[in-house]
């Protein structure tokens, strides 16, 4: 019983998640181009910071390192549902990593270069627990970030 909870839990955060990330690359397409990036990694670890959020997420992240449920859970929210709900926030209904790539005029696998920093990131910050990242302040996470995942992501 607890396992179906779990695994409802871990996809409510997904759906939080997506959503939330949706808004956010609505919001950051819609203004100036230079902004995206931290529009994107706001949003994120607004959510990554949450004390409410958080335990969900790692749960999703453990498991999508330790079973390959989990990971093929973790492949379907990136490939599907995250592009979706952020094609949704832009009017472009069913969208995925290509129709992202494309609109923001960057090759695809820049999209997964990004989304590779920021889980990297995490996994360091919030499950291994690495310092300095460890106890570094969202900000500077954030700061740290930008500039890479805008080369990304800006084209």
């Amino acid at each position: 019983m607890s396992e179906a909870v779990d695994a409802q839990q871990r996809s409510q955060a997904l759906d939080h998640l997506g959503g939330v990330l949706g808004e956010a690359a609505e919001a950051a397409l819609a203004g100036p181009r230079e902004q995206l990036a931290e529009g994107l990694l706001r949003a994120a670890f607004t959510l990554w910071e949450n004390p409410e959020v958080r335990p969900k997420l790692l749960g999703i992240l453990h498991q999508a390192v330790n079973s390959p449920e989990g990971a093929e859970q973790m492949r379907l929210f990136l490939a599907n549902q995250l592009f979706a709900e952020a094609g949704k926030a832009i009017g472009l209904a069913g969208m995925d990593i290509y129709q992202a790539a494309e609109t923001l005029k960057v090759p695809a696998i820049n999209v997964n270069a990004a989304a590779g920093q920021v889980w990297g990131v995490v996994l360091l910050r919030y499950i291994v627990r690495l310092e300095p990242i460890a106890s570094a302040g969202a900000e500077e996470v954030i700061d740290l970030l930008n500039p890479t995942i805008q080369r990304y992501l800006a084209g």
